[in-house]
C-alpha cells in the first residue's frame, strides 16, 4: 500500500511515501484523544495526530477522524461525551474483553450516585469497514500487546492494521 521512510532512524520521524498503484485502505479510522493530559504526553499526542495526517494526505488512509474524550467517563454520564466513551468502551470491551483493555483502560466500581468509573488511554486507535471495528490499538491478544506505535508503524510500512476477528 505504501512505503515508510525513517529519515531519522527513530519511529518519531517517520515520513509516508504512498506506493503507486496501491489502493488506499477504505473505511474510517479514528484517533481518540484524550484531554487534560501533561505535556509529554500531548506531544505524543501531537506526533500521533501529525502521522495521521500525513497518512491522509499522502492518500494512504481515506478518513480519519480525531475525537476528544475526557480523562475517565462515569456512569451515568454527566455530559454526552461522558455517555459516548462508556459507549465505546462497552463496545471494545464486547470486541475483546476486559481483560485485553488492561492497563490502558480501567474500569472500577464508583462511590455515590455513580455506578462505575472508566479511566480512558491518552490515545486509541479504532479502524472501521462499513461502520464495524476490524482494528483497535491498544488491547492485548493473545500475549501479544497491539500498541499505537504498532498501528503508525504499519501503516507506514504498507502493512495491514487488521487485528480484530471478525464476528
Amino acid at each position: 500500500m505504501l512505503r515508510g521512510l525513517d529519515a531519522q532512524g527513530s519511529d518519531e520521524d517517520l515520513i509516508v511515501v504512498k506506493v503507486a498503484d496501491r489502493p488506499t485502505l477504505e473505511g474510517t479510522t479514528t484517533v481518540y484523544i484524550r484531554t487534560g493530559v501533561s505535556s509529554v504526553v500531548r506531544d505524543r499526542q501531537a506526533r500521533v495526530r501529525e502521522t495521521f495526517d500525513q497518512l491522509r494526505s499522502a492518500g494512504v488512509l481515506k478518513n480519519v477522524d480525531v475525537v476528544e474524550w475526557p480523562e475517565r467517563a462515569r456512569t451515568p454520564a454527566d455530559t454526552d461525551v461522558e455517555a459516548e466513551a462508556v459507549a465505546r468502551y462497552d463496545k471494545f470491551v464486547g470486541l475483546v474483553g476486559a481483560e485485553a483493555l488492561e492497563p490502558f483502560f480501567k474500569e472500577r466500581s464508583a462511590t455515590g450516585a455513580d455506578d462505575r468509573v472508566v479511566d480512558l488511554p491518552a490515545i486509541c486507535i479504532v479502524h472501521r469497514d462499513d461502520g464495524t471495528p476490524s482494528a483497535l490499538y491498544p488491547h492485548w491478544s493473545d500475549g501479544t500487546h497491539h500498541s499505537i506505535e504498532d498501528c503508525t508503524r504499519a501503516l507506514c510500512a504498507g502493512d495491514g492494521i487488521r487485528n480484530l476477528r471478525p464476528s
